[in-house]
């Protein structure tokens, strides 16, 4: 996996691993991680920008690609707002690409877990970012870490069956 540091500290605190129950993985084909020393709404800013020039990479940007690749950002603003509400404190954000997916993981430092609020969506102006991530993600969870917890989110990739007929390529 790429790794970037996009600000702030030379080595993360958080260890990007899944704890010991969680079975394996498959190997991510590519992927990049962003550290943060604190979580701010402009980090929440530049994150969105990076994961948006992430996953636009190697699409051919149709409209229903880059709608794809906003809704994915989105999620990664919900994360990252979460982070800067509940763990300012120093977090790791982590994008891989699979095979029909994108994956984001933010580690914070915070060993709270996530609950998505009991209200309706509608009902209340804030604390419905997980509603918005579950309605938009395809599967997300948590997981603590060592130093607090991890939240992830995987975003389907848009496919040639999804895109319409006139956006794809003729042979």
């Amino acid at each position: 996996m790429e790794s970037t540091t996009s600000t702030l500290t030379a080595a993360s605190p958080h260890r990007l691993a899944a704890p010991p129950d969680a079975g394996l993985a498959p190997a991510p084909v590519d992927g990049v991680t962003y550290t943060f020393a604190a979580v701010t709404l402009e980090v929440v800013h530049r994150a969105h920008r990076a994961v948006t020039a992430y996953c636009l990479a190697g699409l051919a940007g149709t409209d229903d690609e880059i709608e794809a690749v906003g809704e994915a950002a989105l999620i990664v603003d919900e994360l990252m707002a979460n982070v800067q509400r509940h763990a300012p404190g120093p977090a790791d954000l982590v994008v891989t690409s699979e095979a029909g997916c994108w994956t984001v993981l933010v580690f914070d430092t915070s060993p709270r877990k996530p609950v998505p609020d009991t209200d309706e969506p509608g009902e209340k102006e804030c604390g419905l970012g997980l509603h918005l991530i579950t309605q938009l993600s395809e599967s997300w969870g948590s997981f603590q870490t060592a130093t607090g917890k991890a939240v992830w989110a995987r975003y389907p990739k848009p496919t040639p069956d999804t895109v319409p007929q006139q956006h794809r390529e003729q042979p």
